[in-house]
């Protein structure tokens, strides 16, 4: 940051950075369009009370079925204001759903101000669907995730807390019936095997952590990442290394927004203990607000940076694990949309430009590796998640529920949950 300083402002924004990463960022995005300074807003639950108890109510009534695709599969990113989805009845606030497998899906939720935080799960990919109390503040901030099948972890942060440094974890190693407190311990590198999640504020501000799929322990590194603004690249698999994209540097716009520049990406093939880096020379970046270039590989050696340099699509590719990038010839226009990538198992290199109805998104797809691209229909498959049995990704917050695919060119939509 330049000494001037606007340090302690740029922390207490990404501090305000929880449940709806996204949907700020799009809310970001409009505001541009129409020359407003930017202005970072928490988007938290305000619930009310406290008070922290072990376990969930046994006897928590059960939402109704929900099913699997309902009367008909919603558009990707269907056109604000029209028909909602189920799972969204006035009063009821939903978070991003997040997915074990393909047949477990979980996501928080909170019928009114003094109810309390609740989650709803389902075991059989959207036929039945229950829920109980999340054991946690009424009036906390919460990022609910899902380390295994049926092990998910929370991370709260009550009102009361003056910042990030009051956060706590809770995990479930039994898909949300028993919950118990977990500490995070600090360790030089994340072992593998374990679920390495993408936080909120990113690597930047809290070091990258990781949960154990069989018990809930959470590690987290002991060294945050150099980069600014930066973020984890969350669909690449394991098996590639741990990805992280953002910027060498910063500048202060003439609207005062604070904005990276020399879009950059790392990568550690050893769990974090020791980290190589790349900055492309055209200040690439897929977003104004968080992370460099989109990351798409799925072997970790062939490997692309995507975003967007004075309003046209660029791609840089290397085949050699990220020490040598060559810049692809293909390109597109995608103004100053927020661009998602990545490499389908069957080699076609995919790009959504926009992330909400109100970008007004459309989809690319490249089959020669950013040579050439051409527009294909909007859908799911540009920012998956690899799970057990295939992939998952959300439409979240335009469409609800969860997109899932075995081979990440064929999805099928799974409705949210019917919620009291």
């Amino acid at each position: 940051m330049p000494e001037l300083d606007f340090t302690g402002l740029k922390d207490a924004a990404y501090r305000g950075f929880k449940p709806q990463f996204e949907k700020v960022v799009a809310d970001a995005r409009r505001r541009r369009r129409r020359r407003h300074v930017l202005t970072v807003a928490t988007a938290a639950m305000l619930l009310a009370g406290s008070g922290v108890a072990v376990a969930a109510r046994p006897d928590a009534p059960a939402p109704p079925p929900a099913g699997i695709g309902g009367v008909r599969t919603p558009d990707f990113m269907p056109t604000p204001g029209g028909t909602p989805t189920p799972g969204t009845d006035q009063g009821v606030v939903t978070g991003r759903p997040v997915a074990g497998d393909l047949n477990h899906i979980y996501l928080r939720w909170s019928k009114c101000g003094g109810c309390g935080i609740r989650w709803a799960g389902t075991e059989d990919g959207g036929r039945h669907w229950r829920t109980g109390d999340l054991p946690v503040p009424v009036n906390a901030t919460l990022d609910l995730r899902a380390a295994g099948p049926r092990t998910l972890v929370a991370r709260y942060v009550p009102r009361s807390a003056p910042d990030n440094r009051y956060a706590e974890w809770i995990a479930s190693t039994d898909g949300g019936s028993t919950w118990r407190k977990v500490q995070p311990r600090t360790a030089e590198a994340l072992p593998a095997g374990w679920q390495v999640l993408g936080r909120r504020s990113g690597p930047t501000t809290e070091p990258l952590v990781a949960v154990d799929p069989a018990t809930g322990d959470i590690v987290q590194l002991g060294q945050r990442s150099t980069l600014h603004n930066a973020m984890l690249v969350e669909s690449v698999p394991a098996e590639a290394g741990l990805w992280v994209s953002g910027f060498t540097g910063e500048r202060i716009a003439t609207d005062g927004r604070i904005t990276g520049t020399g879009g950059a990406a790392e990568v550690s093939r050893d769990g974090g203990r020791t980290w190589s880096r790349h900055a492309f020379p055209d200040d690439l970046a897929a977003s104004d607000d968080v992370g460099g270039p989109a990351v798409a590989t799925r072997d970790g050696r062939t490997v692309y940076a995507i975003g967007r340099v004075r309003g046209s699509l660029v791609v840089w590719r290397s085949a050699d694990g990220g020490a040598t990038w060559t810049r692809a010839a293909g390109t597109a226009d995608v103004g100053d949309r927020t661009i998602r990538a990545a490499l389908r198992p069957d080699g076609v290199l995919v790009v959504q430009a926009g992330i909400s109805a109100q970008e007004d998104p459309v989809m690319l797809a490249s089959s020669d590796g950013g040579a050439t691209w051409r527009r294909t229909t909007l859908g799911p498959g540009a920012d998956p998640r690899a799970v057990s049995g295939g992939f998952v990704q959300t439409g979240w917050p335009d469409s609800k529920g969860v997109w899932v695919s075995t081979d990440g060119a064929t999805w099928s939509w799974v409705d949210p949950p019917e919620l009291p």
